[in-house]
């Protein structure tokens, strides 16, 4: 899992470049009669592109944490977390030797897109919450 991590962590370094503002590469324009171009619909671009690459994050990091409650079977987390673990091994398998990985995480990304994570933990989070209240 270290190239996982390695592209999870690069993802995110491009958030932060793409989290940049756009209003300051603003430039005038009509001979400065001008001085405000709209950069709304860049944002917007760049915005799509922030969220998709936070999806393939926690793609990363679900097939990571997958990969891990393997590791430690027999012992089992909560209920949500194992059925969270049943539907990315539906998907992808455990990683017995290296492989390419990008297949795997396109995979976990579309249960992502498709809300069956959140499907899946909805009833569990929702009663928690309304048991703190």
């Amino acid at each position: 899992f270290m190239m996982m991590h390695v592209t999870a962590a690069a993802l995110t370094s491009e958030n932060k470049v793409l989290t940049h503002p756009s209003s300051v590469d603003t430039i005038s324009t009509s001979a400065a009669k001008e001085d405000h171009v709209s950069m709304g619909g860049f944002s917007a671009r760049k915005a799509l592109q922030v969220v998709r690459n936070v999806e393939r994050v926690i793609a990363i990091e679900l097939l990571a944490a997958c990969q891990a409650l393997d590791f430690l079977r027999p012992l089992k987390t909560s209920p949500a977390l194992e059925a969270v673990h049943a539907l990315v091994r539906s998907r992808v398998p455990f990683l017995e030797k290296d492989r390419y990985m990008a297949p795997d995480v396109e995979a976990v990304t579309a249960l992502i897109r498709e809300n069956k994570i959140w499907e899946t933990v909805e009833s569990s989070i929702l009663e928690k919450w309304r048991g703190d209240l």
